[in-house]
Parts: structure tokens; sequence; C-alpha cells
């Protein structure tokens, strides 16, 4: 599938329901939202979006449990939380990305 075809599947709106995002012809997981300065969503057509959810869900936390476990002060706790929000911008703005879909064929010229 091209980043061609992938964007026309994000953009039909009978791909969306109730606010969700559910296209099985793309294969992305994760994909923006439909006002993309909003973010990203999850493409519930796929059967790894929970797992994948779950997963953000924890490298958001877990960085932020272990420390505030530790006994860190307030100042230190905001940074790893700063930080785990901006990992997981850069890995949700990755994976949503069309261009890894952009695959030229070699016929074409």
């Amino acid at each position: 599938m091209t980043a061609k075809e992938i964007e026309a599947c994000w953009a039909d709106p009978r791909n969306r329901r109730w606010g969700l995002y559910r296209c099985p012809a793309d294969p992305r997981v994760i994909v923006p939202k439909q006002v993309r300065w909003m973010g990203w969503t999850l493409n519930f057509a796929r059967p790894s979006a929970i797992p994948v959810m779950l997963l953000l869900l924890a490298v958001l936390t877990a960085p932020v449990t272990i420390v505030s476990a530790s006994g860190a002060d307030r100042g230190v706790m905001l940074l790893t939380a700063a930080g785990s929000g901006i990992v997981l911008c850069l890995v949700c703005a990755y994976l949503s990305s069309t261009a890894r879909y952009d695959i030229r064929d070699p016929t074409d010229s």
C-alpha cells in the first residue's frame, strides 16, 4: 500500500465512527487524529491496537512511578514526566508517518 492510498483511507469519513478510527486497510496502528495538530489515535481495526495502547501507557507512567518510588523530589519527577511525554510523542509521530510506506516501484520512471 502506498502513502497516497493510506492517506486516502485516513481521509475517508466512513472509517470514523463515534469518534474512533477503524480501517482494516490502513496498516498503521497509530494514526493522526482527524485534526492533525491534536495528536494521535489508534486504528481500532488492527488487532494490536490494545497491546500498543497499554505499552504506550507503560512508557508514559513507568519512569515516573520508578522515580517517585525512589524518593526523588518534585523537580526530578516533572523532568521525568516531560521526558516520557517527549518520547511518547516521538514514537507516535514515527509510527503514524506514511513516509515509511512510500516505497517506489522500480518499474516507475
